[in-house]
C-alpha cells in the first residue's frame, strides 16, 4: 500500500508556545479593559455620547486598542486653536501603566 504522511516533530513545544500566547492575550485584554474603564471615568461629559462610544477592540493575537468612533473625539483629546484640550485617553493609559508599575502586573492579571 502506498500513501503520503506528515510527521510533526516538536508538536508539544508548539502547543506550549500557543498556550503561553493565549494566556498572554488574556492578560493584554485585562489591561486594555482597565484603560477603557479609566478613559470613561476621565472623559469629559456634555451629552454622554463620547463616553458611551469608548470601546476596546482586537486587531489580532496580542493586539488590542481602546478608542472611539465619534468624529469630534480628537478635538476633545488634543484641543483646537479655539478650544483647550481635555485629554482622557492618554491620561488613562498613563494611570494604568503607573498602577502596573506600582503594584506589579500580577496584581492586575493574576
Amino acid at each position: 500500500m502506498t500513501g503520503a504522511g506528515v510527521q510533526i516533530v516538536g508538536f508539544t513545544r508548539i502547543a506550549e508556545k500557543l498556550r503561553k500566547v493565549s494566556e498572554l492575550d488574556k492578560k493584554v485584554e485585562v489591561v486594555t479593559l482597565a484603560v477603557e474603564r479609566e478613559a470613561k471615568i476621565l472623559c469629559p461629559v456634555r451629552t454622554g455620547r463620547l463616553r458611551a462610544s469608548i470601546h476596546t477592540g482586537r486587531h489580532g493575537p496580542l493586539e488590542r486598542y481602546v478608542g472611539t468612533n465619534v468624529e469630534y473625539a480628537p478635538y476633545v483629546e488634543f484641543g483646537t486653536r479655539r478650544m483647550s484640550a481635555k485629554p482622557y485617553l492618554r491620561p488613562a493609559v498613563k494611570k494604568v501603566v503607573m498602577r502596573i508599575k506600582t503594584k506589579g502586573i500580577s496584581w492586575w492579571v493574576g
